[in-house]
């Protein structure tokens, strides 16, 4: 009886979907550790589930952790299929290892990497362009190599915002010629000037016609892409997030027959609209038209900002759900968010990065109270140290 109790306890005696399952739950150093268990541990650690979502964390310069991530790419590279890479790029050694990865996975034999994600976690060093990273993600874009067999068009999300990286053309080319599958690609990263020209993203939109979330600087973008985005026969594009940056005072604008036949034919598109503080003021007004479809719009102006409230509450009372605004408080801004919250009736989060007055706040609140129940607003009436919680108006 004894030793049948003990059977049934051991770790050992586990299902190989109950280890698995505990595994998908550890990173790659405690999945390591705990491989040496028992054989059946170790068999479950090389199971390709557990490799088809993998996080590549490369913030020290240990070199057994290094000789990990090279070890693990060699031997479960063809199971990669959607990988986050987050990297402490102010470490020469990080940065080293991050590009054999890179590296690793383009010219891998039987790679099936469908998304891909890079986010740079440190500070960059000074002067620092990542030349090195553009040429890696040039190989992960780009053609066969001879010696592989296997068609390597399979990438379908690219999320480079978390790299403030100057892009260019190149590298968009072989993207978008050499992967036209791409349904989602983020390029909203923080790099001071956007080297990617509005025929890059035309050409890319064009060649890529399942294209269903894409995310650029406006000045990017051209009417001849909008136009491109509502031909027939292409999957209908779903969300559009364009940001407007210190370029916009020498670019021109999007114009408002473009955007009405792109909502035409695209009903349900969701547009994200973002302003950052180096967009001259003047351009912001310009650039929101009444034709498009915002749902999310960010004013981050760091200046005295309310007529252009006022024109969101006209322009998108039927579409806008989210306004992130960083101001100063006076009263016309104050009257500008009231009438945000009573004409925007799908409005259900509102952030608000200044001090306003607690009347002002309270009426907002009564206005939308499902926005005050599900605790999706930062609105303040007392100064506090940051960061701002979240649904806690009064910092208490």
């Amino acid at each position: 009886m004894e030793d049948t109790e003990e059977s049934f306890l051991s770790w050992t005696s586990l299902p190989d979907h109950i280890i698995v399952k505990i595994f998908s739950y550890l990173n790659l150093q405690d999945k390591f550790q705990a491989s040496f268990v028992c054989k059946s541990w170790n068999d479950c650690f090389h199971f390709p589930v557990l490799w088809a979502d993998f996080v590549f964390i490369i913030q020290d310069d240990n070199k057994t952790a290094t000789t990990r991530h090279r070890k693990c790419l060699e031997m479960h590279g063809s199971h990669l299929k959607n990988v986050l890479m987050k990297i402490d790029q102010s470490k020469p050694i990080c940065r080293s290892v991050a590009c054999d990865v890179l590296n690793g996975i383009a010219s891998h034999a039987n790679r099936n990497l469908s998304s891909i994600k890079i986010d740079f976690t440190g500070e960059n060093p000074l002067f620092y362009a990542g030349s090195e990273f553009v040429q890696c993600l040039k190989k992960l874009f780009g053609c066969n190599p001879e010696a592989i067999e296997t068609p390597m068009d399979s990438l379908v999300n690219v999320d480079l915002s978390g790299m403030p990286v100057a892009f260019d053309d190149n590298v968009l080319n072989l993207l978008s010629t050499n992967h036209p599958k791409l349904e989602s690609l983020n390029l909203l990263n923080k790099v001071l000037v956007c080297k990617v020209s509005p025929d890059c993203i035309l050409q890319l939109v064009k060649k890529c016609r399942k294209l269903k979330k894409l995310f650029v600087f406006h000045s990017s973008m051209s009417d001849d892409t909008l136009v491109a985005l509502a031909e027939d026969g292409r999957t209908p594009l779903l969300e559009l997030g364009i940001s407007c940056r210190r370029q916009e005072k020498y670019g021109s604008d999007l114009t408002s027959e473009a955007w009405q036949q792109l909502v035409t034919k695209l009903p349900e598109l969701k547009v994200m609209l973002y302003f950052d503080h180096t967009c001259p003021l003047h351009r912001v007004s310009e650039i929101m038209k009444p034709e498009i479809p915002v749902h999310v719009l960010n004013l981050q102006t760091f200046t005295m900002i309310y007529e252009e409230v006022n024109q969101a509450s006209v322009h998108y009372q039927n579409t806008l759900e989210v306004v992130v605004l960083q101001t100063r408080n006076s009263p016309e801004l104050g009257r500008a968010l009231v009438n945000l919250a009573r004409n925007c009736y799908k409005l259900h989060t509102l952030i608000v990065y200044c001090v306003l007055k607690k009347e002002i706040v309270d009426e907002i609140l009564a206005l939308r109270p499902k926005m005050k129940k599900d605790a999706t607003y930062v609105l303040k009436w007392k100064p506090q140290d940051e960061p701002w919680v979240v649904g806690v108006e009064e910092g208490d």
